[in-house]
C-alpha cells in the first residue's frame, strides 16, 4: 500500500478517506449542520464503519461537510468527507449504510479520495440553488431579475454582531440568476449560481431580500456544489 494509503485496481480502491454525495429533503431540511452531522454519525456507527476520531477530552468523528446549508434548505447533491481508521473500498462504505439512513436522506455516491488532498471547504468555489416561490408570477420575477442584474453593486449589511455597520456587495457574489421555467404550478421559480468561498458566500435568502421577494412562501434547494480542480494550473 502506498504512503497515501490508497490501493488502485481495476474495480476496487481502498482508502481511509471517502466522499459521500447525498440528498436531504422534508424534515431533514430543517436540521442545523451540527444536527445533520449527528444523524450521519449515528448512521455510520450503526453500519460499523470504522470512523477515525479526534484526540482530546471530547473526541469527534473526522467528518467534514463542504458547506453548511441554511436551515430550511434541502439539497440534491451535498458532500461529506469521512476519515476512517481502516482502509475500506467505497462500495463497502455504501453497503454498510444501505437501509440505515433516515427516509429523507438518500446516498447518491461514495468515492475514495486521496487522504492528502485538500479539504472540501478549501476546494469549494460555487453553489447552485433552485428557488420556488408562491404568490407571484413569471412577469414579476423577470422584472426583479432584470433590476438586480442591471446593477453594478447591491450593498447589504453583513450578518453577525462583529460585523455590525459593515456592508458587502451581494451582486459580485451572484454568477448567474435566471427564471426557472420548470417550476410546477402554483410555484414560480429562480435558478442561481453563487460564490461559496470562505468570506465570500452568496446566500439565497439574502438574494430574495435584495429582489424584494423575501416575504413570499418559498422552497429553497441547493442543487449542486462546484469544487476547484486541484490539478488545474493557476
Amino acid at each position: 500500500m502506498s504512503g497515501a494509503d490508497v490501493t488502485t485496481g481495476a474495480t476496487l480502491v481502498e482508502s481511509r478517506r471517502h466522499r459521500i454525495t447525498f440528498a436531504t429533503s422534508r424534515t431533514l431540511a430543517y436540521l442545523s449542520v451540527l444536527e445533520l452531522g449527528k444523524v450521519w454519525e449515528r448512521t455510520l456507527r450503526r453500519g460499523k464503519v470504522p470512523l477515525k476520531y479526534s484526540q482530546g477530552f471530547n473526541p469527534r468523528p473526522r467528518m467534514h461537510f463542504a458547506a453548511p446549508l441554511p436551515v430550511g434548505c434541502g439539497c440534491d447533491a451535498d458532500l461529506l468527507d469521512l476519515l476512517l481508521e481502516t482502509p475500506w473500498t467505497s462500495q463497502r462504505v455504501r453497503d454498510a449504510v444501505a437501509g440505515l439512513t433516515p427516509r429523507d436522506l438518500v446516498v447518491h455516491d461514495v468515492t475514495a479520495i486521496d487522504p492528502q488532498s485538500d479539504s472540501l471547504p478549501d476546494l469549494l468555489q460555487e453553489a447552485t440553488y433552485r428557488v420556488w416561490l408562491k404568490e407571484t408570477d413569471e412577469g414579476a420575477l423577470r422584472e426583479a431579475i432584470g433590476r438586480f442584474l442591471a446593477q453594478d453593486e447591491v450593498m447589504l449589511p453583513k450578518r453577525g454582531r462583529k460585523f455590525r455597520g459593515r456592508l458587502y456587495d451581494l451582486r459580485s457574489l451572484v454568477t448567474t440568476l435566471t427564471l426557472n421555467e420548470d417550476a410546477p404550478a402554483p410555484w414560480c421559480g429562480l435558478l442561481l449560481r453563487v460564490s461559496a468561498r470562505p468570506g465570500a458566500t452568496g446566500r439565497p435568502d439574502e438574494l430574495l431580500r435584495a429582489l424584494g421577494l423575501s416575504d413570499l412562501p418559498r422552497r429553497i434547494t441547493r442543487t449542486g456544489l462546484i469544487l476547484s480542480d486541484p490539478s488545474a494550473p493557476d
